[in-house]
């Protein structure tokens, strides 16, 4: 593999190490063995500047609290005192340590939390079990994450990550290259990672014993980089003016101080575009080699587009053309180092991107129900409890172990339990709450639905409740004769915004949908040991069913008339939802002009609660 710092990965990687306040990247699009080998290079470029050897820990998933910050565990150097404090992977250790993050989206809610409270701090402090430990934290942060996943991460999270580097570059090789270096791999010996250049290794080490000052000059350009809203902290900025430390100290030239050129680098190098030229123009901007023409054909073409009509106090076109136009006295001269910029994205796309997180995802939701049930979410540690039920019995023997010494027992040298030595499992919460909507596309035409549904759908977000949407003629259906069924663990999943998009079918398989809806919500409150309290079911119908129960089941057209089966099979179902105990139903009625009475027959075999969309006006319905 060619490593040099023309490319951008490389030369943010070499950043990083010279300038400590830049040590925490984020790649984006980085596979797992393409992560690997970055950080294997960060690894060796961090033992030129840190003097020391560099060492690496993994986090991910199933990371908790006790793995983390470190717990109590055996030891047998001391017979007196059994146990001793284990340090965890970001215990109290100040040698310098790459934290290795291969994927931040599913990092667990124990790593979120230490990420946020280690990132960006030079001393961390720890208070747990007893143990009070203060340290000077070394740590060195990289992560990988997928663009498409930033959504579901929470803002505090992204923003202690200062440095944003893309990860396409390593992996934008054509196919006949790929294959030659296979080949060649089987007849070389394999090595554990790729190793820095002689000539990278030397202009880093010649670079860390530079101490370029800053400017007002560069500071100003920076600042025209980002929007000047007050109150939300300058993380961005002073990552772009130490990233310009970084580029001053690379440069061959050997530079006393940081100038806005620098600056200009450093933002092309993280794909940062000016938001104001206020503060540039004594400044030539860096033009783009491949096009040098472009500024002059956008003056052209906006003088092309101008309206005929005259504007008052606006320049005529006569004196614009007559304003001169000079050359500087001295041409710009800008640093050596190339940067291609073909595969560089927003470096901040958090703020572009529809959020699809959860409202407090830093913590576990509220449990309202104290159903003294076994759990049915994935352990993610272990707690203290009163009752025999989901026992941890490695942790509770651990527990028992450590006051042996001052349990005496005249039965033996067995071991002796009390309940204060109980622990069981601590499960991620699962959601107590379901939303059950009935959606019949077939009526929702001339009523304003979206607004009625929407104060469901909030409580469904607020509640952290599960969403269970049936599709009743809906367009896309891969059988006109039945409903489709879309599930999600939050109102957040992009495919509930898509299925309620969906336009109008040519049958009405109203049935169907209630049966599919009735064993949803069986299965849901009596399956098993099941976590879900409450239920809600909406319904926004006509109650104009034209397809019967069988020949949904059946995906059979029938061969007879149908009259009103497909509306008795709908009203049979209703009833049998009506039976279900802790679900509250809810019929939207779209108020259609005929058989304006079955929506409320429906609601009344549901025994549901029924209330009127309003419908749009003459003007707002779509012809």
């Amino acid at each position: 593999m060619f490593l040099s710092l023309q490319q951008p990965l490389m030369q943010g990687l070499a950043c990083a190490a010279l300038q400590p306040g830049l040590r925490s990247i984020l790649v984006f699009d980085a596979s797992p063995i393409m992560l690997e080998t970055v950080v294997g290079l960060w690894a060796e470029m961090l033992t030129i500047t840190t003097k020391d050897s560099v060492q690496s820990v993994y986090l991910g998933p199933t990371d908790t609290d006790e793995s983390l910050w470190g717990s109590m565990s055996f030891t047998f150097a001391n017979e007196a005192q059994p146990f001793a404090w284990k340090a965890g992977l970001l215990g109290n250790d100040s040698a310098p340590r790459i934290v290795v993050i291969p994927d931040l989206s599913r990092l667990s809610l124990s790593a979120t939390r230490a990420c946020i409270a280690l990132m960006g701090t030079e001393v961390a402090q720890m208070e747990r079990h007893g143990q009070q430990i203060r340290w000077r934290s070394q740590l060195c942060w990289i992560a990988g994450c997928p663009r498409s996943q930033v959504k579901v991460l929470t803002p505090h999270l992204l923003d202690r990550f200062t440095l944003r580097l893309s990860g396409q570059e390593f992996q934008q090789r054509d196919r006949t290259t790929a294959l030659r270096d296979w080949f060649a791999s089987l007849e070389t010996p394999p090595t554990e990672r790729p190793t820095l250049p002689a000539e990278l290794s030397l202009k880093i080490e010649v670079a860390q014993q530079q101490e370029p000052a800053l400017t007002d000059a560069a500071c100003e350009r920076g600042l025209a980089y980002f929007l000047n809203t007050d109150g939300e902290g300058l993380r961005r900025e002073l990552t772009l003016l130490r990233l310009a430390k970084a580029q001053t100290q690379l440069d061959e030239r050997n530079l006393s101080k940081v100038t806005p050129k620098h600056v200009d680098l450093a933002a092309r190098l993280i794909g940062l575009k000016l938001v104001t030229m206020e503060s540039t123009q004594n400044e030539p901007a860096i033009p783009d080699p491949e096009k040098p023409e472009l500024k002059a054909e956008v003056e052209s073409s906006q003088s092309m587009s101008l309206p005929d009509t005259p504007i008052e106090d606006a320049p005529s076109q006569k004196s614009r053309s007559e304003t001169p136009v000079y050359k500087p006295d001295s041409e710009a001269e800008f640093p050596s180092t190339q940067i291609e910029l073909n595969s560089i994205q927003e470096p901040y796309p958090e703020d572009r991107t529809p959020t699809e997180r959860e409202s407090a995802s830093l913590r576990l939701p509220v449990r309202r129900c104290c159903k003294a049930t076994m759990g049915r979410g994935p352990v993610i540690g272990v707690e203290p409890t009163t009752v025999p039920q989901d026992i941890a019995w490695v942790s509770t023997l651990l527990e028992a172990a450590k006051y042996q010494a001052m349990r005496s027992s005249e039965k033996g040298s067995g071991l002796s339990l009390q309940p204060t030595d109980l622990r069981r499992y601590r499960r991620a919460a699962v959601p107590e709450q379901l939303l059950t909507v009935v959606l019949d596309y077939t009526c929702l035409k001339e009523c304003q639905w979206q607004e009625a549904l929407l104060p469901y759908l909030q409580w469904a977000y607020i509640e952290r409740a599960s969403v269970y949407l049936m599709q009743v003629g809906a367009a896309t259906a891969g059988h006109e004769l039945q409903a489709q069924k879309v599930s999600a663990q939050s109102v957040l999943v992009p495919r509930i915004q898509v299925a309620l998009g969906q336009g109008a079918g040519a049958a009405t398989p109203l049935a169907h949908g209630l049966n599919l809806a009735q064993q949803s919500l069986r299965h849901a409150l009596q399956h098993g040991r099941s976590q879900v309290q409450q239920a809600v079911l909406v319904v926004i119908s006509d109650g104009r069913g034209n397809v019967p129960l069988e020949a949904s089941q059946t995906n059979r057209k029938p061969t007879y008339l149908v009259n009103r089966q497909g509306i008795e099979d709908a009203l049979q179902e209703a009833e049998q939802i009506r039976r279900l105990k802790q679900v509250e139903t809810v019929v939207l009625n779209p108020q259609p002009k005929y058989y304006s009475d079955l929506p409320i027959t429906l609601a009344q075999a549901l025994g549901a609660k029924i209330a009127d969309i309003p419908t749009l006006n003459v003007w707002e319905v779509d012809r």
